[in-house]
């Protein structure tokens, strides 16, 4: 299930707020090897809890297997600060309805009760909560974000329209600076493939639930 955590709201889910630390901990410190700030198990940094959005994707035993954040551009974020070189033409973007991604991780852990084949639908229900958000929640022009050239496959199977916006290199690996729009049959596609049957109504539709909002209920 995929759940959306919104500024003004960090202390009523500190709980899942560490745990998903915890997991970006495991996929950028240990498996990716990145030189990023960790405490406690945990990796944060100086935009943590700043006017950043969560999604969080959590099993049907409440664990935390997938993440992802963003920030409307207007306010401080990484095309400020470490990865400002990557946007010579920032300023382009300083503007309401550009967003920027980062920090997106998929637990590819495997046990008993998560097998190898449920990261793709963890990817993929994320991936489908950022399109619904921009599509029924905020005003989203495009989102932008750092990512791996290999990634364009997988992207236009799904209908996804990406443009490269800038290219560079990070820890000696070919980098793009995407920008995408929210579109609809983008999302009826991914919906359909995890049985998702519609497209959220109205912005409400993130506040109906008590224990932590959510838009999507996945089988």
């Amino acid at each position: 299930m995929l759940y959306l955590i919104q500024p003004g709201e960090y202390d009523l889910y500190r709980q899942d707020l560490d745990s998903m630390y915890r997991l970006r901990y495991r996929v950028f410190y240990e498996s990716l090897k990145w030189d990023v700030s960790v405490e406690n198990g945990m990796e944060r940094d100086q935009y943590d809890e700043k006017n950043m959005y969560y999604l969080i994707y959590k099993d049907d035993n409440g664990i935390i297997r997938g993440c992802i954040r963003f920030v409307e551009m207007i306010n401080d974020c990484m095309f400020d600060g470490p990865f400002k070189f990557t946007l010579p033409n920032l300023d382009e973007f300083k503007r309401p309805g550009y967003w920027e991604l980062s920090r997106y991780s998929v637990d590819i852990s495997a046990s008993e009760d998560y097998k190898v084949h449920m990261h793709q639908k963890v990817a993929k229900s994320i991936m489908a909560g950022l399109i619904d958000f921009g599509l029924t929640i905020e005003r989203v022009e495009c989102f932008l974000t750092l990512t791996y050239p290999s990634l364009t496959k997988l992207c236009k199977k799904y209908g996804l329209l990406t443009y490269v916006v800038s290219s560079a290199k990070i820890n000696q690996e070919d980098i793009d600076v995407w920008a995408f729009q929210p579109m609809s049959h983008v999302y009826d596609k991914i919906a359909k493939s995890l049985k998702i049957n519609k497209l959220s109504n109205n912005a409400n539709d993130f506040n109906i639930h008590t224990s932590l909002h959510t838009s999507l209920t996945l089988p």
